[in-house]
C-alpha cells in the first residue's frame, strides 16, 4: 500500500531527479515529464536554502545573526521539497537545542516562534508536543489571552498575521489541537482563537495588520501609516482554511481589487498602483489557492520574476528579491521573500504541503 508520505517521496524523486540529472530517455524508460516553470522556482530556491545553513547548522535570520526561527521555516520548506535530506537530522538536532531560548522574548512566549518550529517538527514527522524536552503545542495554546488573541506582545503590527499562523500551525497537528476543536453545540466561530481573527475582518473581506476597536470601520490613515494589509489578509486567510473555518466576508474580490497593474500585489497601501514585491504576491496567491482558486499565469509569472538568476553570482541563483528595481544592482537575496514566495510554489496549498 502506498502511503502519502511514500507518494510525496516519489515526486520529490522524480523532479530531482529531472532537475538535477538531466535524465535521457532509453528504450525502456519514458522520458520523464519535466517540471513546472513553478516546480522548478520552487526548488531552486530549495538549493539556495539548503546553501545558507552553516558548518554548525544554523541558518542566517532576515535581519543578520542566526535565527532558529529562520532555521525552522528553510527546514520545513527543504524536507517538503526533497532538498538537503543527507542534513536534515543535524539540523534538526541543532533547531532542538536553540528552541527553548528561541520560543520566548525573556518574558513571555513568543506564538510566532513556536508556529514555525512546530511546523518544522510536523513536517518532519517528529513530534511537536515532545521536541527539545517541551510541550510546544501546550506552550503555544497557552498564549491565548482572554480576548482570543495570541500572544501577550503588541498586535498592533503583526496581529493578525501572528493569529492566522498560530492557527495553520495547530492545524496540521495530529490530534487536533483543544483550540481548534469546538465542543458540543459549538461551531468554530464560537473558540476564541478563531472569533477574535473573525473579528478583525474588514466589511470589504481585507483585514489590516489590527483593529484595536472592531466595531468601527476599517479607515486608512496616511497620517499614520494605518491601512488594510495584504500580507495579514494572506495569512489570516491561510489559518482560517487550514482549519475548515469560513470568514464572514469572502477576501477573494478583496485581494483581486488590489492586485497591481504589474501583474502582481503590493503590502500598503495594497493598490493597484503599488509596486509588487515578492512577499506580498507569494502570500496572496498561497490564500488564493487556499481558497480554491487558480491564480492566473501572469500571478505566477510575476512571483517567478523575482527570483535571482542569470547574470547574477551563482550562489545567489534561486534566491527571491523583495522587489525590483531597489534589489536591482546588484540583485540582493531576501531569506524572508525567498520564504514567502515558496510558500505559493508548492503542488499543494500551504500550510498541508508540509504535512508528511
Amino acid at each position: 500500500m502506498t502511503t502519502f508520505r511514500s507518494a510525496r517521496a516519489l515526486r520529490r524523486g522524480a523532479l530531482a531527479l529531472t532537475l538535477g540529472l538531466g535524465l535521457v530517455a532509453s528504450a525502456c524508460a519514458p522520458e520523464p515529464t519535466p517540471p513546472t516553470p513553478n516546480q522548478a522556482a520552487a526548488h531552486n530556491a530549495g538549493v539556495w536554502m539548503n546553501a545558507q545553513f552553516t558548518a554548525g547548522h544554523a541558518f542566517p535570520g532576515p535581519f543578520g545573526g542566526e535565527s532558529a526561527v529562520s532555521a525552522a521555516e528553510a527546514i520545513a520548506d527543504l524536507d517538503a521539497l526533497g532538498v538537503g535530506q543527507a542534513q536534515q537530522a543535524d539540523r534538526l538536532a541543532r533547531l532542538e537545542a536553540d528552541t527553548p531560548a528561541a520560543i520566548t522574548d525573556g518574558t513571555n512566549d513568543v506564538p510566532g516562534n513556536l508556529a514555525r518550529i512546530i511546523l518544522a517538527v510536523v513536517a518532519t514527522g517528529g513530534n511537536p508536543r515532545a521536541f527539545a524536552g517541551l510541550d510546544l503545542v501546550a506552550r503555544l495554546e497557552a498564549t491565548v489571552g482572554v480576548d482570543g488573541r495570541f500572544g501577550a506582545q503588541s498586535p498592533l503590527y503583526d496581529g493578525v498575521y501572528r493569529q492566522g499562523l498560530a492557527l495553520a500551525a495547530l492545524s496540521v497537528v495530529t490530534p487536533r489541537p483543544a483550540s481548534i476543536t469546538p465542543g458540543t453545540g459549538q461551531s468554530l466561530a464560537d473558540l476564541p482563537a478563531v472569533a477574535w481573527l473573525l473579528d478583525q475582518q474588514c466589511a470589504d473581506g481585507s483585514w489590516m495588520a489590527y483593529r484595536a476597536d472592531t466595531s468601527a470601520p476599517c479607515v486608512e490613515d496616511p497620517a499614520t501609516w494605518t491601512y488594510k494589509d495584504s500580507n495579514a489578509a494572506a495569512m489570516a486567510t491561510l489559518g482560517l482554511t487550514a482549519i475548515g473555518a469560513t470568514a464572514p466576508v469572502d477576501p477573494t474580490a478583496w485581494f483581486q481589487s488590489v492586485r497591481g497593474t504589474d501583474g502582481g500585489w503590493g503590502s500598503f497601501p495594497p493598490a493597484p498602483t503599488t509596486p509588487s514585491d515578492a512577499d506580498s504576491t507569494g502570500l496572496v496567491i498561497a490564500a488564493l489557492e487556499a481558497l480554491g482558486h487558480v491564480p492566473d499565469a501572469t500571478a505566477y509569472a510575476t512571483l517567478r520574476s523575482f527570483q535571482i538568476g542569470g547574470t547574477a553570482p551563482v550562489a545567489n541563483h534561486g534566491a527571491f528579491v523583495y522587489q525590483w528595481p531597489w534589489d536591482a544592482s546588484p540583485a540582493v537575496p531576501s531569506i524572508m521573500a525567498t520564504f514567502d514566495s515558496v510558500t505559493a510554489l508548492f503542488d499543494e496549498t500551504w500550510p498541508q504541503a508540509l504535512v508528511p
